[in-house]
């Protein structure tokens, strides 16, 4: 079981229990945590597209680049 999932779960036993402002209170961590989570992956996405689109415009280069500027060295 994942931690998300405990602590669902944990809100949910906290409201059977009648705390509920407790369990609010995990709800509402588990809401920030969850879009902390899909914005840093969002950026992170965002980063490695920049990267891709970087490399797309470099001409390629051969297989055998490597080799022939070693040998001309």
């Amino acid at each position: 079981m994942d931690t998300i999932t405990e602590l669902r779960q944990l809100a949910d036993d906290l409201t059977e229990l009648g705390d509920n402002a407790t369990a609010a209170l995990v709800r509402q961590a588990i809401d920030r945590f969850s879009a902390w989570k899909f914005e840093a992956g969002e950026r992170l996405l965002e980063r490695a597209l920049e990267e891709r689109r970087k490399h797309e415009h470099k001409p390629s280069r051969s297989p055998y680049f490597n080799t022939c500027a070693i040998a001309v060295a």
